[in-house]
């Protein structure tokens, strides 16, 4: 038996093409931020900032109109324990920012959600909008922070958009330098009061007394103390002052070439102790005499 030969069938075939519209997607994009940085003494602060964007769109007909915005803050560099922080080597302090509410990017716990826009274009025409939102930047009283330093952090502005017709819609975001100085300080807290030496003509023992004071300051700082004359004399009776950690001690803290104190934040008490050496007569003419001495200057150094 002969096979069968079944000769090839010829197709013709036709090209097809798939027709892409390659016009431009709408977009956003971070323009600016404005923030200048802080000085933390301690105290509760706030400051505030300014983000500037530009939103762009093919057309009404394309994208249409408005365009949502979508702008989220990230953690930062030092994000912990819920919070923001900036940091110094291994040395943080917090921060928080917020818009209407906590900023954040909804994402990171304790730091809120992002900060949303409605992008509108103004008529049939028009293709760009521009605009621009404040943020508030706030540090709590009270966190004592290691003092001298300046600590930084970065924030990425990151984001999402969609456009009117859901139309393809991209983000270029930015960030937010955030510098926190930090600056050294003293202050006497608690000024001291009269200082009361009692003295007996040819008393035996040394006449003593004190008063006490307090100084605070900044966490870590250095200072020093000293009191301008350390010594006077009040009805012929000589005496000397010491600085001292407390009411009579014969250690002398005072310094006036080494800062030699380290603050830790919060008022420290200290004493100015006084005394006259026994065995002085004095000047007194009448049973009992009351008198005060020139002034004497405390000075905090740092």
């Amino acid at each position: 038996m002969r096979p069968l030969r079944i000769p090839a069938l010829l197709l013709p075939l036709a090209a097809a093409f798939m027709h892409v519209d390659a016009s431009a997607a709408g977009s956003c994009t971070v323009t600016s931020v404005a923030f200048t940085g802080v000085t933390y003494n301690n105290t509760a602060l706030t400051g505030t900032g300014t983000v500037n964007y530009t939103c762009t769109r093919t057309s009404n007909g394309t994208d249409g109109s408005p365009i949502t915005l979508r702008l989220n803050a990230g953690p930062g560099s030092f994000y912990a324990g819920n919070s923001r922080n900036a940091g110094n080597g291994g040395n943080r302090v917090a921060y928080s920012l917020a818009t209407t509410a906590a900023w954040g990017d909804g994402l990171t716990a304790g730091l809120g959600n992002g900060h949303t826009i409605s992008v509108a274009f103004q008529g049939g025409q028009s293709t760009t909008s521009s605009g621009s939102f404040a943020f508030t930047f706030s540090m709590a009283g009270s966190l004592n922070p290691l003092s001298g330093l300046v600590y930084t952090d970065t924030v990425a502005i990151t984001g999402t958009c969609t456009t009117a017709k859901f139309t393809p819609c991209t983000v270029i975001g930015s960030s937010i330098p955030i510098s926190i100085t930090v600056p050294t300080s003293c202050s006497v807290s608690t000024p001291p009061g009269t200082l009361n030496l009692g003295y007996t003509s040819f008393q035996t023992t040394s006449g003593v007394g004190n008063v006490s004071f307090a100084a605070q300051c900044s966490n870590g700082g250095p200072y020093r103390m000293s009191v301008t004359p350390t010594s006077g004399t009040v009805l012929g009776v000589n005496y000397n002052l010491k600085l001292g950690t407390t009411a009579g001690s014969a250690t002398d803290i005072s310094s006036s070439t080494t800062y030699n104190l380290t603050g830790n934040g919060s008022p420290v008490t200290y004493y100015i102790n006084a005394t006259a050496a026994q065995g002085q007569s004095g000047t007194c003419a009448t049973g009992s005499c009351l008198a005060s001495s020139p002034p004497h200057t405390l000075n905090v150094e740092y």
